[in-house]
């Protein structure tokens, strides 16, 4: 068999291979092959995993914890709209909403119910000292252990790591690239759950965001 005919012959084998290939062609990528990548426009982070949480392992408190927000800024200071000198309660409360509290390392905790999220603010001082942090700190943590509640977190994390790689509307945090304390409280009410965190570092000096959630 000459060359020529040789090489006729192998190209109409491969024709038919390819062929062959077309028609049981189902669509699907073959297995060990790499996914194709996201449509553009689309995100395609990975959302981290929200943690089972029970609120019966927090002791149920039938301590009077006063009216919505529940809790008092310490002395000299009031609470304002972040950003702002006065507080927007437009801006600042939502009578339902899902906020991400974190719990650990890639475990965080969604909660529904009314929010709201503010910043301290010290008339004298025209914002916050550093220098008072851990008075911030010290005034909540008494304050709500005295009312039954029970601290579920309490690290120095950076915020954008602790609250998740949610959407802006769900996260509504800003951005820190410092690591800073953040304290989560939760008070079990016999008729519902009060979420509260507290955070002092960074640019936005001290915020504090509470939530309650009606039980079932």
């Amino acid at each position: 068999m000459n060359a020529r005919l040789r090489f006729l012959m192998v190209l109409s084998l491969t024709a038919l291979a390819s062929a062959c290939g077309r028609d049981g062609d189902t669509g699907a990528a073959p297995k060990g092959s790499l996914s194709p990548p996201p449509e553009s426009g689309t995100d395609s982070r990975a959302v981290q995993i929200i943690s089972e949480f029970d609120i019966d392992n927090i002791p149920v408190t039938d301590k009077d914890i006063g009216a919505f927000p529940f809790f008092m800024p310490p002395e000299g200071y009031r609470y304002v709209t972040l950003t702002l000198n006065t507080l927007d309660e437009n801006i600042s409360l939502q009578e339902r909403a899902r906020t991400i509290y974190p719990l650990g390392r890639d475990r965080i905790r969604m909660v529904e119910g009314r929010t709201l999220k503010v910043s301290l603010y010290n008339e004298k001082l025209k914002g916050v000292s550093e220098h008072d942090f851990l008075l911030v700190q010290r005034h909540y943590e008494d304050a709500i252990t005295a009312a039954g509640g029970v601290q579920v977190f309490g690290e120095e994390v950076e915020i954008g790591e602790a609250h998740g790689t949610l959407g802006p509307e769900e996260n509504q945090r800003l951005p820190y690239s410092t690591r800073i304390p953040v304290r989560v409280y939760v008070i079990h009410k016999p008729d519902a759950e009060i979420w509260l965190e507290i955070n002092c570092g960074g640019g936005a000096g001290c915020l504090f965001t509470v939530t309650r959630k009606g039980k079932m």
